[in-house]
């Protein structure tokens, strides 16, 4: 389960106190600020966006017992990579009826169709279409397959090793996502019933896993081109201030240029090279939008940030601020000194 806001006793209990920790939400204008909101539930993410304009969404998170539900509404196009963490199974739906570019692990989705389950997954891997929404349940691995034990239902577990989606008949699809959402917008603080709501979505998980009506699980293999890309987004994030060359890129994962291009390609329509700058834009933005990362490492100025991340001319990097980002950089700056002044 997510961590709340306050102090915890285990990884999956729901500590007491005001609703504010049991249910929150918030907006984000940042692939960087979406990131944070992510650490404060205990999760560690790499967000960047792919698509060009001013990012606009919102998060949504409801805690019940042992089992906590999010949504992730967006405009823009986002790549999310990071940990799901051990002892973790999640079932995620799009549930506006906008998935053309939804991707779990740079697979993508069907209509209907319930993901992200796989049982040995300790990373994950997605993209979010523009303008979507989509609904995350997350709970203990152990005590999802106990309960599928106690059901009789035990068989089902091997299908959650071998598979990531299944899709699901419209009947189920509705049930689940208009079930979700409900717990979503009417959190309750009251122990008994979190926990009986906890039971009734297994049980619904349980029905659809289960369901003859529903198309068969879609069986899941990640593709050394798909490790490969994964890897370069952490590796991107982990080395922004550093760029280097396509070839060098490559040595550091024990990749072929050719292989390192065609991965990328295939996932992103863009090469490793365009996809590395996106990060290092990214990673300006973040700066810019954050005064006490500008002050850790004395950055005050545009140019300053910049040059810190591998941007040597100022007028390209301000043009490709601009296109990204729907705004300069100095816009983005001066609206961070005046959030931080009110």
């Amino acid at each position: 389960m997510l961590q709340t806001p306050s102090a915890i006793t285990s990884q999956y209990s729901v500590p007491p106190g005001s609703s504010q920790s049991i249910s929150w939400s918030t907006k984000f204008n940042s692939a960087s600020e979406l990131a944070a909101v992510l650490l404060r539930l205990g999760k560690q993410f790499d967000v960047l966006q792919l698509s060009t304009g001013q990012l606009q969404g919102h998060f949504s998170v409801v805690h019940l017992n042992d089992l906590s539900i999010f949504s992730i509404e967006t405009n823009q196009l986002l790549l999310l990579n990071g940990e799901r963490g051990q002892d973790c199974i999640t079932f995620s739906l799009e549930t506006s009826g906008n998935h053309s570019d939804h991707k779990v692990y740079c697979q993508s989705i069907e209509a209907h169709s319930l993901h992200g389950f796989k049982l040995d997954l300790n990373e994950s891997h997605f993209q979010l279409t523009a303008s979507s929404t989509t609904v995350i349940a997350i709970t203990s691995a152990k005590k999802f397959c106990r309960f599928l034990e106690c059901c009789g239902a035990f068989e089902l577990r091997d299908s959650l090793y071998t598979s990531n989606s299944l899709q699901l008949n419209p009947a189920h699809y509705s049930a689940i996502a208009n079930n979700l959402l409900w717990h979503l917008n009417n959190p309750s603080n009251n122990p008994e019933l979190r926990s009986l709501h906890t039971g009734e979505i297994f049980a619904l998980m349980l029905e659809a896993l289960s369901s003859r009506n529903n198309q068969s699980f879609k069986a899941f293999e990640l593709a050394p081109r798909q490790q490969l890309v994964c890897k370069l987004i952490s590796w991107g994030f982990d080395n922004s201030t550093n760029p280097l060359k396509l070839d060098d890129v490559s040595n550091i994962l024990f990749s072929s240029r050719r292989t390192l291009i065609q991965g990328c390609k295939e996932n992103f329509q863009m090469g490793p090279m365009e996809l590395l700058r996106l990060i290092r834009l990214e990673e300006v933005n973040h700066f810019l939008r954050s005064k006490e990362l500008r002050r850790e490492l004395k950055l005050n100025k545009v140019g300053e940030i910049a040059s810190h991340f591998g941007f040597s001319s100022r007028g390209h990097f301000s043009a490709s601020y601009q296109n990204h980002f729907g705004e300069s950089p100095k816009q983005t700056l001066s609206k961070a000194n005046m959030i931080h002044t009110m």
